[in-house]
């Protein structure tokens, strides 16, 4: 599992909001915190969800979800992408490998990387 640190920017309905997001090649899905969430906009769930999160027996409270075009390194991914919105999570945003393996974005030496400029999301 490898995990950096990053500045993205998050485009919905014609706003854009900046936010400290955690690439996580351990997680699955991406997630905004509620907070995060609270200022770009979501729908929330009628009743939440639990998702397994990384330690044995601990869960995250699912509570909503949100559809956004997300900007990493100054390319703005082409397209939308349905981000779950989780409560208490620590960092604005987690950035899973549903959205990394689709745009060929990966870690090395700590940094982000695309395999391809401008990114692009492949059928295979």
């Amino acid at each position: 599992m490898v995990k950096v640190e990053e500045r993205i920017r998050v485009h919905k309905d014609g706003g854009v909001l900046e936010a400290l997001a955690l690439f996580d090649t351990g997680s699955r899905r991406s997630y905004f915190s509620r907070e995060f969430a609270e200022r770009i906009g979501y729908e929330p769930y009628i009743e939440p969800k639990e998702v397994p999160l990384a330690v044995r027996g601990k869960y995250g409270k699912l509570v909503g979800d949100t559809t956004v075009y997300i900007e990493v390194e100054g390319y703005i991914l082409p397209e939308r992408e349905i981000i779950g919105v989780i409560e208490d999570l620590k960092m604005d945003a987690i950035i899973g490998l549903n959205i990394m393996e689709s745009y060929g974005i990966y870690i090395e030496n700590d940094e982000i990387k695309f395999k391809h400029i401008p990114p692009t999301s492949m059928i295979i």
